[in-house]
């Protein structure tokens, strides 16, 4: 099949990377408002380049109509996603997208019947997280009978040198904007709108109860669709304490301070750069004290990516964590794009059949996506997994206190 793939920076290029090692397109055009970031990604894999301006209609149709599946890397999700994808199901193409963002995931959601009379198959938030964490999530309840509350996270492991972007980044921006107002979470059997950067309390097994930090992301409100007898379904972050604190005067500086998204994202940027030892003079104290408390505290780290489900099994109340088994190694761009190349070959090969608009966790089948999945992985020397080591992590353990829930602000949306 030909394939389109829309937006040529960080997930972009990695998406150019990743695909040479699939073999189900038979060519791939990479587009870019830029034409000459179109021209460097497309040399990673032996594509062609083109220009192309989403926002103009005749233009973009006249290129999806020479496609047969479409892998937009493109945001913000909030202005383009929801457009785009109406475009994509006129012309007839499937489609596969990284949109990490609640609210234009719920609106694609409902083009659902649109898409199944089309005959197309779209799967859209299928990168790391949202993407990765919905298939651990499953992976996470089908060891339970019945589960009550679910959560997916993602954070730094300890390790923010590394796990932590240069400069205001397209997902840094979003970030922002997901600490900085009302978030879509599920609680009580519906979607409420909940205050982020609340504190969770998470019982990991094998870690213990872990702080987090609630944050918006679709998870929270596309995992019920599949298990709507959940209680909570929460999305949250673990990161050190220096970190949640600059998060925390992000979201003031729009909230309270009248700074722009993209104003407070450069004084976010500003004060992760500090964490690599850049530091302002303002800002070394809060670093010293926040690394002296966390070290008092004893601070725990969840895996980077990963889900936990709390439920029964029998009479018993459990909880059960799944996280991937090792790492990825190529960076954030390269862990966002390649589940989205992965469905997009489950889509080619007819390993997904059913049309219509869909998130991960209704559509893919989570024992065939880790199967592709598992050759990447990394264990903590930088060597690949072993033949007989499986892809996923998974711990249990009962669940004491029973039903401890996490006090967050909410409101019935």
């Amino acid at each position: 099949m030909r394939l389109l793939v829309l937006g040529a920076g960080e997930v972009g290029q990695a998406f150019a990377k990743a695909v040479r090692l699939f073999h189900g397109f038979s060519d791939v055009t990479i587009a870019d408002l830029s034409q000459e970031a179109a021209a460097r990604a497309a040399s990673l894999c032996g594509a062609q380049g083109m220009k192309v301006d989403i926002e103009d209609a005749a233009a973009l149709e006249a290129i999806l109509r020479r496609h047969d599946i479409v892998v937009s890397t493109i945001g913000p999700a909030s202005r383009f996603a929801v457009p785009l994808l109406r475009r994509v199901i006129a012309a007839g193409c499937h489609f596969v997208d990284v949109t990490d963002d609640p609210l234009p995931t719920l609106d694609m959601l409902a083009l659902d019947a649109a898409a199944g009379a089309a005959g197309v198959t779209a799967i859209i938030g299928c990168g790391a997280s949202p993407g990765i964490s919905n298939l651990l999530a499953v992976h996470a309840t089908s060891q339970l009978e019945r589960t009550d509350r679910l959560l997916t996270f993602w954070g730094s492991h300890g390790e923010e040198k590394e796990s932590l972007g240069n400069g205001v980044t397209a997902a840094l921006r979003h970030w922002v904007e997901q600490i900085s107002m009302p978030i879509p979470v599920w609680r009580d059997g519906g979607i409420v709108s909940a205050r982020p950067l609340d504190r969770v309390e998470v019982d990991y097994p094998g870690i213990g109860r872990v702080s987090t930090r609630l944050v918006g992301h679709p998870e929270a409100v596309t995992l019920p669709r599949k298990y709507p007898s959940l209680q909570e379904c929460l999305n949250v972050m673990n990161f050190s304490g220096y970190v949640h604190a600059a998060l925390d005067r992000a979201a003031r500086d729009v909230r309270t301070n009248g700074l722009t998204i993209d104003q407070a994202a450069a004084r976010l940027a500003a004060s992760l750069d500090e964490r690599r030892g850049r530091f302002r003079p303002g800002d070394a104290m809060s670093y010293v004290y926040h690394g002296v408390s966390d070290a008092l505290r004893g601070k725990k780290w969840l895996p980077p990516l990963g889900a936990v489900a709390e439920g029964w099994r029998g009479r018993k109340r459990m909880v059960v964590g799944a996280a991937l088994n090792g790492t990825i190694p190529g960076g954030t761009g390269f862990l966002t794009a390649l589940p989205a190349v992965i469905a997009a070959d489950m889509i080619v090969t007819r390993m997904i059949k059913r049309s219509g608009v869909a998130t991960p966790e209704q559509l893919i089948d989570p024992e065939a996506f880790f199967f592709a999945l598992w050759p990447f992985l990394v264990d903590g020397q930088g060597a690949s997994l072993s033949t007989d080591a499986a892809a996923i992590a998974v711990t249990t353990a009962p669940l004491s206190p029973p039903g401890r829930q996490s006090r967050i602000t909410a409101a019935r949306a």
